[in-house]
């Protein structure tokens, strides 16, 4: 019973970069102080998906739907959110493979490993997504 009741679709629904992009998209045009722009760069090597500013506050988002260790982030990747922390910039992973679940925020810490980002550490308008991403999906 309990194998048939994890294998349902609604439980297996499975999310895409493109569909949390969506998701990003609509939190924008529902938040005023929003703005969010997708990058799509085949020139710099490592460059996050989203460039955002919400409340005032700027930070950049790498979009990833997976479930394997260090969420597949690439050595470029990597270099990029070290070199940005190192000057002061935020950057962030966001990482939702199944719809069920709730988003993970991560972050690129020295020498080079995704780790958790501890929720009081957590920025505040960043959580302000997170939360409204769990309750509006």
């Amino acid at each position: 019973m309990v194998a048939q009741l994890l294998t349902l679709p609604r439980l297996k629904k499975r999310l895409s970069e493109k569909k949390i992009w969506n998701y990003l998209n609509q939190f924008q045009k529902e938040h005023k102080g929003a703005h969010f722009t997708r990058i799509e760069s085949a020139t710099i090597n490592g460059i996050p998906d989203v460039y955002c500013v919400f409340d005032k506050y700027m930070f950049w988002l790498e979009l990833k739907a997976n479930e394997v260790k260090n969420c597949n982030i690439s050595k470029f990747q990597t270099a990029w959110h070290l070199k940005h922390k190192r000057s002061g910039g935020n950057s962030f992973i966001l990482n939702w493979p199944l719809k069920y679940q709730p988003p993970k925020l991560l972050e690129v810490r020295e020498p080079g490993h995704v780790v958790p980002v501890p929720v009081p550490a957590v920025p505040v308008p960043v959580l302000q997504i997170l939360l409204w991403l769990e309750d509006h999906v």
